[in-house]
């Protein structure tokens, strides 16, 4: 089980982890080091020696200076050790996503993008700063109890109770942050399905509902950030509170101590600076911790989905049939559509024609198993009658709405299988895209502007129906595949589609009577009670 744990991401780069332990081993030495100097210099100082005073405070800015130089250094280095962490955490996700075909694009955005920054932010980073605050801690401590035992006793009992703080606050920051992502994935699922007819809004004047559903969904997220960050304000004031609190009563005592003869007056700056050190490295574990704590759900989701199941290689039993048995599907909505028995066999090519609404597409859905019936079923046999489980991959389909992909017209139609890049212009001719490629500088290796739209709607069926039928599938099942094509060019290139020895089912409207006589028969599908 792979998520965002402190143990993956160290060992994703070991090798790298271990130099930037290193640094920060280094990082608190000198910064120690240079706090503990302070104390040499105000002794000086008592005793009107500037040269000394001077010597020991330049020594330790210098010593300040690199220390800071080496941290900064390991932030660096850590952020590539993070974003290499990510990177492997995103492509699981990818696969689970490419395996299971159950998410609309707006979520996998959210997950892909807005929930690994939240973790970035709230857990990859935050381990870096406690991390870093537990090395400044432990060299700060033990240089403490160089200078007095009591200063160092102490130190320790308040950090053991800051440490304890966080506890108030954890839980409702971690609810808080997964109602963000929540709120987030909404409001992006809100985008995705008004900005996706943004034309049609504005054909009909409909901005003011537009704004109300992109407001209220936007008010959301935002007091989702609000009260998330209430709670953070509240953990702040108690951190700081506590951390004021242990940082007089360090000076106090340091104070106390030098007044009964036991330590030097420049113990007493020092121990300030100390406890200024201390007090923050704990601030800084305790908020750490608190914010690591606010994306556990978060680090839950992503748990689950980074699990994905490769799809076993089903064999390739050839099928001779399909047929639907007391099929029926219902919605949501209340409709129920109903199918009567049906049969279709190895190589019938078949016009699938009806009522707009009467659940053709809906059949192909049904068939290729991309939705499950409410009862019935879709029965697939093999030559000797017998049921097989098909191998959905031996099925060609073409959707109503095929999607492009920004790459040339050769890799859309071939896919990226370049074994087929030789049957690239024998398709183009079928599909009666020659005529459209010749008036392109770059020929079939045109690429697709996604935002430009440099296609027709027809020019973009014939890619499709190449993609298809440069594959050979068994059975194609075409749904308006040349609804966008003039009655010519659909002519030929059905007349080219139903001459193979495919198994063929067609769904058209507005066919002329030639076109229709290329079929061998009709199945007209009506509403069925």
């Amino acid at each position: 089980m792979i998520k965002m744990t402190t143990k993956k991401l160290i060992r994703i780069d070991l090798t790298l982890f271990i130099v930037i332990l290193l640094l920060e081993i280094f990082f608190s030495l000198g910064a120690s080091t240079s706090s503990y100097i302070i104390q040499f210099a105000y002794n000086q100082l008592a005793k009107n020696i500037l040269i000394g005073f001077l010597f020991f405070i330049v020594s330790s800015i210098f010593l300040s200076f690199i220390s800071t130089l080496l941290s900064s250094f390991a932030t660096y280095l850590f952020s590539k050790q993070t974003q290499k962490y990510i990177h492997y955490i995103r492509d699981k996700i990818v696969k689970h996503y490419y395996y299971n075909n159950n998410s609309k694009v707006a979520e996998m955005e959210n997950e892909l993008n807005s929930n690994l920054q939240l973790l970035n932010k709230n857990y990859a980073n935050q381990l870096l700063n406690i991390i870093q605050s537990i090395f400044l801690l432990i060299t700060s401590i033990s240089t403490l109890f160089l200078m007095n035992w009591s200063l160092t006793l102490l130190a320790c009992i308040l950090a053991l109770t800051t440490l304890y703080i966080p506890r108030f606050t954890r839980k409702k920051s971690s609810l808080a942050t997964k109602q963000i992502s929540n709120k987030n994935s909404k409001y992006l699922l809100a985008i995705e399905d008004w900005f996706n007819g943004l034309e049609e809004l504005r054909k009909y004047a409909a901005f003011d509902k537009l704004n109300l559903v992109m407001q209220k969904t936007s008010r959301q997220l935002e007091n989702a950030f609000v009260k998330k960050q209430k709670i953070i304000s509240i953990a702040d004031f108690l951190n700081g509170c506590t951390n004021s609190f242990s940082q007089i009563a360090i000076t106090f005592l340091a104070a106390i101590l030098f007044f009964n003869h036991q330590v030097t007056f420049g113990v007493v700056v020092a121990a300030g600076n100390f406890s200024t050190s201390i007090l923050s490295s704990l601030l800084t574990i305790t908020t750490a911790m608190t914010r690591m704590q606010s994306v556990q759900e978060i680090n839950k989701q992503i748990i689950e989905l980074q699990q994905f199941n490769r799809p076993s290689k089903k064999p390739n039993n050839e099928i001779y049939s399909i047929s639907t048995h007391n099929l029926s599907i219902s919605f949501k909505n209340g409709e129920t559509l109903y199918y009567p028995n049906l049969e279709i066999k190895k190589g019938e090519k078949i016009l699938l024609c009806g009522d707009s609404g009467v659940g053709k597409s809906t059949l192909f859905k049904l068939i290729l198993h991309q939705i499950k019936p409410t009862s019935g079923q879709v029965i697939f046999k093999d030559k000797y009658n017998r049921k097989l489980e098909p191998n959905y991959a031996q099925i060609g389909y073409i959707p109503q709405a095929g999607h492009l992909f920004p790459v040339s017209i050769s890799d859309n139609i071939t896919m990226f299988n370049a074994s087929l890049n030789s049957l690239v212009k024998k398709f183009v001719e079928r599909t009666r895209l020659k005529k459209d490629i010749l008036n392109m500088s770059n020929g079939v290796e045109t690429k697709v502007d996604l935002d430009k739209s440099n296609f027709s709607g027809g020019q973009k069926q014939k890619i499709i129906l190449a993609r298809n039928e440069i594959r050979n599938f068994p059975i194609m099942l075409a749904d308006e595949a040349t609804s966008a094509i003039d009655s010519t060019n659909t002519y030929h290139i059905l007349k080219n589609l139903v001459s193979s020895n495919q198994t063929v089912i067609v769904i058209a409207h507005n066919l002329d009577p030639i076109t229709e006589n290329l079929f061998d028969r009709k199945i007209h599908l009506k509403y069925e009670r």
